[in-house]
């Protein structure tokens, strides 16, 4: 007793316990996670981006749920959820896929044919400002679902630029840029009429059409 600096009483109410103190458990009740909660979570953080973006602490606040942030991801890893990096773009979906590989079955047997042939696109990309990532709640297979897809992830002051070419057998037009008066310098109508056709999808195919003739 002298060594502890404990009352005879204090020792003989320890010795008295069944279990040591860490085992014997604490008054009071745990409110408890249940799996129908849970459901309720995860259906909920399920129908947006917005809500998939919450993080564990804004998702508790959002709900106004009476559990610390590390209980429920706790629960919600239980069930396969994680914070994960948003995909910043979605693969082809089905349709396209199927689309793309009947049009390269039916040019399967084409020779000469792609002697005449003139593939052209247009692409705009970004220029200046950072770029955000995003992070989501999600499960396994849930990469490429809407809602977890951050579809634009630039922040700060950006240029858009746009440019136009072709190529084709033997043959690759200059690169043209092109400018939009459109709003946030989309691309117009008027602006591909006047900045491409015109001044350049005519002399192209006349050079094209020596080439390949």
């Amino acid at each position: 007793m002298e060594r502890y600096h404990l009352g005879r009483t204090t020792i003989v109410k320890i010795l008295e316990y069944e279990k040591p103190e860490r085992a014997r458990r604490k008054r009071g009740s745990a409110t408890i996670l249940s799996d129908s909660k849970v459901d309720e979570i995860i259906e909920y953080l399920s129908t947006s981006w917005n809500t998939r973006k919450l993080d564990w602490t804004h998702l508790c606040a959002e709900l106004n749920l009476p559990y610390a942030p590390i209980t429920l991801a706790k629960r919600l890893k239980q069930r396969g959820y994680f914070r994960c990096t948003a995909c910043q773009k979605p693969y082809l979906t089905a349709a396209q896929v199927l689309s793309r590989f009947i049009w390269a079955i039916t040019h399967i047997f084409w020779t000469v044919e792609w002697l005449k042939v003139l593939w052209s696109d247009e692409v705009t990309f970004l220029v200046g400002g950072r770029t955000s990532k995003q992070k989501v709640t999600r499960k396994r297979g849930e990469r490429t679902c809407e809602t977890c897809i951050q579809h634009q992830f630039y922040r700060g002051y950006i240029t858009a630029v746009s440019a136009w070419g072709a190529i084709g057998y033997g043959y690759k037009s200059p690169l043209t840029f092109v400018t939009g008066t459109g709003k946030s310098s989309a691309l117009k109508q008027v602006d591909y009429l006047s900045q491409v056709l015109e001044p350049h999808i005519r002399p192209i195919l006349k050079a094209f059409a020596v080439i390949t003739h």
